[in-house]
């Protein structure tokens, strides 16, 4: 578990490490869609982010159509990294 945080926080910025996240628990679920074991507070600390700049950009991706969510359930659609 420590090995996969340090992997998401070596991401450069709040939307790639979401995605790492995220794509990671897709992965342990085999499939897009899952729920996390983390309300926005939890996940923006265990992601060592600000919450609200992590809720911006769950909302930018979402309209963007790369992944869906309420609450702690998401769906990932197109997981692009960002440039």
């Amino acid at each position: 578990m420590l090995t996969h945080k340090i992997e998401h926080m070596a991401q450069k910025n709040t939307r790639d490490k979401l995605l790492s996240y995220l794509s990671m628990e897709a992965e342990k679920s085999g499939s897009a869609e899952f729920r996390i074991p983390f309300n926005r507070q939890q996940l923006a600390d265990y992601l060592s982010v600000d919450r609200s700049a992590m809720s911006r950009e769950l909302s930018h991706m979402k309209e963007e159509g790369i992944l869906e969510y309420q609450r702690n359930r998401f769906r990932l659609i197109s997981p692009r990294i960002s440039s």
